[in-house]
């Protein structure tokens, strides 16, 4: 696979219009290095970072999965995206990858801090993350719990949905 001419087409997308990418996606699904070029652009150019999450959010969604190197790989930048979509891609990609205690434990200083971030969407995935990290530190389980109902108090009626749904979800 020809990165840089994958970065090119990746620069043209116009941030929009995600049948462009999802042609991208069709286009190079079944080429071996596709899925490491895509993470290796993500990695090193934050510009392509909503374009790139988007990509491997699409590759999830799509029935596939990834290996625990390249989901070692996509979260070390999990504290660090530019876009808010980038954010929330990352956090709607985390119920659904495998996950090691070790990664989590990396991560979850930066899920908490997205729990309080501007962006509603972001702040429901980040809900919905956390729990994910809860289920592997069980320990967390009573924090995160008096989180979410603080939260109910303040939040839009939209997140409280999220939030409640996550709440039961932490039920024995």
């Amino acid at each position: 696979m020809e990165e840089e001419k994958l970065r090119n087409d990746l620069l043209k997308w116009d941030r929009k219009h995600t049948d462009y990418l999802k042609r991208i996606y069709a286009r190079h699904e079944h080429d071996s290095g596709f899925i490491n070029s895509i993470i290796g652009l993500f990695l090193m150019e934050n510009e392509l970072g909503h374009a790139t999450s988007w990509l491997l959010k699409h590759h999830i969604d799509n029935g596939r999965n990834f290996g625990q190197e390249e989901v070692d790989r996509i979260f070390e930048k999990i504290g660090e995206p530019t876009y808010w979509e980038t954010q929330l891609h990352l956090l709607q990609i985390l119920p659904n990858v495998p996950k090691t205690p070790k990664q989590m434990a990396m991560i979850e200083p930066h899920i908490r801090e997205l729990l309080d971030a501007e962006k509603k969407f972001v702040k429901a995935a980040a809900y919905q993350a956390y729990l994910e990290i809860v289920k592997l530190f069980p320990e967390l389980k009573n924090e995160f719990s008096t989180i979410c109902q603080k939260a109910l108090k303040k939040e839009s009626a939209s997140l409280k949905v999220k939030i409640r749904s996550v709440l039961l979800a932490l039920q024995p």
